[in-house]
């Protein structure tokens, strides 16, 4: 059995499966409005690097069991409030191709995952202007984004499923403290080398809070001032050249 922040169908009420399909409405929304072509690759490769991550399983060696990456921080900081497109056409692809997941709780783990990854893409730039080093921004995020899913998912068993989930919650959250290290160190090693080989790559999420659906290009290099002749003699008064002599 993987213990995983991906909600299973059956497990939930009603009324939470239905705020699910409504919070990840708003996400999809938000994620949509002016999207561009020049997203479309990028929410591609992602997509499937969540799908992928999230079919791997990671033995337990505690409690006979295994869990698997989620890369939602990775997601979050390179596509922003784009994020919940390539996590829900992952979760797509798991519940199809997988039969990971549910369907009818597609929604609420839209919403368990996506929310984190949107947070952590927003604070991505909030953390670079205060100047904290490269590495240790992404390893904070990468963790907190697989912590916070994982304690959305504690709350959501505890509070909307149909039986006691209590035990199986706490061991929801224990299991992924190992995911929480390995993903705060992925991250942390992914932005330290994008940040020095394509750093657009990392402002592009960022540029989209003050003009949505634009992906920022790299500055044309600023041509250089134009000269003027200065270099007329001191004696000069700044009348007119003489005309040149007639022939005679």
């Amino acid at each position: 059995m993987i213990f995983a922040v991906h909600l299973s169908d059956g497990a939930i009420a009603t009324p939470w499966l239905i705020g699910g399909f409504v919070g990840a409405a708003i996400l999809l929304l938000i994620a949509c409005f002016r999207l561009t072509e020049e997203w479309i690759p990028r929410i591609g490769v992602l997509s499937a690097a969540f799908f992928v991550a999230s079919s791997l399983r990671i033995p337990f060696a505690i409690i006979p069991t295994s869990v698997h990456p989620i890369l939602n921080g990775p997601v979050g900081v390179i596509l922003g409030r784009r994020a919940p497109l390539a996590i829900t056409i992952g979760l797509v692809l798991q519940y199809f191709l997988v039969a990971h997941g549910g369907l009818t709780t597609l929604g609420l783990n839209a919403c368990i995952i996506g929310i984190p990854a949107v947070a952590a893409g927003w604070l991505y730039p909030v953390l670079r202007k205060a100047g904290m080093p490269t590495f240790l921004r992404g390893a904070i995020l990468g963790g907190s984004a697989v912590a916070a899913s994982a304690i959305i998912d504690y709350f959501v068993l505890l509070a909307g499923g149909k039986e006691d989930w209590i035990a199986l919650a706490r061991l929801v959250l224990v299991a992924h403290v190992p995911i929480v290290i390995v993903e705060g160190l992925l991250l942390g090693v992914i932005v330290q080398y994008v940040e020095k080989v394509k750093p657009e790559l990392l402002r592009a999420q960022s540029a989209t809070a003050s003009a949505p659906g634009d992906v920022p290009r790299e500055e044309a290099p600023t041509p250089p001032p134009r000269t003027t002749d200065n270099t007329r003699s001191s004696g000069d008064t700044g009348s007119s050249p003489p005309a040149t002599s007639r022939a005679r």
